[in-house]
């Protein structure tokens, strides 16, 4: 499913394919879907607001519009919705500053639309191109110029080059080959190709740090439109002015989450690698280069010329002196993408969490989108919106020192111990949630101060969490659980590989909802961000662990 915002066009699109693949679209104005925030009902009323950008000069008289809902705080106090004309989603930050108390104020306006209006999303083979590029520095005789573009398309599951040459090259030319006299004519049919076959997904390794800026800055250079490699037209930091075509500096600081072609998919393998990576405890991988991880994770590495086996002499002489080993090498690139990603089920793996969520694509990334989204869906109130607030500290992780511990040096019958998802168990053992905070005391009474070692627990600073009801965090733990061990029952029934890593995929995108939790209530600044419960759930962990760290030394 793919869900982007253009603002050029003052629309949401969303895109995605039936069950015969073929392409289903449609659009909705910010008119249609009115962007909006609540405030507390009884809070005053301003039905004019002017908006000023200091730096554009821009400025604009907002109307603003209030109706009346069944919505709460978390106190529950009842809240209302504020919407204004004209509906541009940007105008909420300046909007929100008009009132102490605003709700849902910082949600992105694509996430909103969503969790409005889905409850689940179409399931459909998405069509991927996979693809790389090779250029040349700006101090070669041809300045900065792109020499071949490498696609695998996974619904022809076939590998197209895209080449020119600025005269007569004697090289090996194959099918696949496709050569032009020119780079804007390469160009111009590499693009065409992009709007004729349509892909759902452009996949690529560090391919928004790199390829994409250098496509985008190239295409430019060759005037064709950049813009024309969306379905809408919209590519951030392209921009059309009375001079013309423009790139503003977006275009060379792309996030790696982001979603710069308004209508398609951009996946950063190397990013979704390096998290399927650490989500499977396989330990820190000290290079996310893709000469290493291919050699690593596959067992094979890029080409090496042989008549330029030094790197920056190859890519600046082989295009043209070494051009069958410089097409091989381009091809060899994508073909170690395609593998990392088909063996892995990579790509798969974030498109799980995508349904899962219920959510746009570049929401399945950080853990304050993923959770916050998941708790907006499931929440019995509105969070407040995020603040920036001074930084409160509160104690973290356990870790013992084995010298000031004297447990240091060599020790026979050693065994290992681990909690399975410690941080989801506190929060079940504990009842720990944003609505069953106490200020009395009960039986779930957590010291956020457990120290950090084998110390005496001299000093108690408590929180205490109400025991009539199961709060929204742990419910939210065990739904997951449950679900999880669904998908592992599944794994475990499967009868292909391919239905096995589904199911695996699947269940580790449970896993990493499930793992967000704590980032969300952790993450300061964030909606729905609470130092008590925080510092709530690593005192208890503490406390999990020294109490098993006890028992073993009564062993001794």
């Amino acid at each position: 499913m793919i869900i982007s915002v253009s603002n050029n066009r003052n629309m949401i699109g969303i895109r995605y394919r039936n069950e015969e693949n073929e392409r289903v679209e449609y659009t909705t104005t910010f008119d249609d879907f009115k962007p909006y925030f609540y405030i507390l009902d009884t809070a005053q009323e301003i039905r004019e607001a002017v908006i000023k950008d200091k730096y554009t000069k821009f400025r604009a008289t907002v109307s603003l519009n209030y109706e009346e809902t069944d919505e709460v705080n978390l106190f529950g106090k009842k809240l209302k919705k504020v919407t204004w004309s004209p509906s541009r989603p940007d105008f909420v930050k300046n909007l929100r500053g008009l009132w102490v108390h605003t709700y849902e104020a910082d949600v992105a306006y694509h996430y909103r639309y969503t969790i409005d209006n889905f409850t689940e999303f179409p399931n459909y083979n998405l069509r991927k191109f996979y693809w790389d590029m090779e250029w040349v520095s700006d101090d070669h005789q041809y300045e900065g110029a792109i020499t071949c573009i490498v696609v695998y398309d996974n619904y022809e599951k076939t590998y197209t080059t895209y080449t020119w040459f600025p005269r007569t090259i004697k090289f090996e030319k194959k099918p696949n080959h496709l050569v032009f006299d020119s780079e804007r004519r390469m160009l111009s049919a590499f693009v065409d190709d992009i709007i004729d076959k349509d892909p759902d997904m452009l996949i690529s390794w560090f391919g928004s740090k790199f390829d994409l800026p250098k496509l985008i800055q190239r295409l430019l250079h060759c005037n064709i439109d950049p813009r024309a490699i969306s379905p809408y037209q919209d590519v951030k930091g392209v921009y059309f002015d009375s001079g013309g075509v423009k790139l503003s500096r977006a275009v060379e600081n792309y996030s790696p989450i982001e979603q710069p072609i308004r209508g398609r998919l951009t996946l950063n393998l190397d990013l979704a690698f390096e998290r399927q990576w650490n989500d499977a405890q396989k330990g820190t991988l000290p290079s996310l280069a893709l000469d290493y991880i291919s050699e690593t994770i596959l067992g094979d590495k890029k080409l090496v010329s042989e008549k330029f086996p030094d790197k920056n002499e190859f890519f600046s002489r082989g295009w043209l002196e070494d051009t069958d080993n410089y097409l091989l090498y381009a091809e060899k690139d994508v073909e170690l993408i395609v593998r990392i990603d088909e063996e892995n089920f990579t790509s798969e793996a974030v498109l799980s969490l995508q349904r899962l969520l219920i959510a746009p694509f570049d929401a399945c990334f950080y853990a304050s989108n993923m959770g916050g989204i998941y708790f907006m869906r499931n929440a019995d109130w509105k969070a407040p919106t995020g603040s920036k607030d001074e930084r409160v500290d509160y104690e973290g992780a356990m870790i013992y020192d084995p010298s000031s511990e004297g447990t240091n040096g060599l020790h026979l019958g050693v065994a290992a111990f681990d909690y399975a998802g410690l941080y989801p168990s506190m929060m079940i053992a504990r009842n720990i949630s944003w609505e069953t905070k106490s200020n009395v005391p009960t039986e779930f009474g957590v010291n956020i101060l457990t120290p950090r070692d084998f110390s005496d627990e001299t000093v108690k600073e408590m929180r205490y969490f109400k025991t009539d009801k199961l709060g929204l965090l742990p419910r939210a733990v065990l739904e997951l659980k449950e679900l999880r061990n669904e998908y592992k029952k599944k794994m475990k029934e499967a009868t292909t590989k391919e239905e096995y890593s589904k199911w695996n995929t699947n269940q580790m995108a449970v896993k990493r909802l499930m793992a967000s939790f704590y980032g969300v209530v952790g993450y300061q600044g964030f909606a729905w961000a609470d130092t008590d419960l925080a510092a709530s759930i690593t005192a208890s962990a503490r406390e999990a662990i020294r109490e098993a760290a006890f028992i073993v030394r009564s062993l001794e």
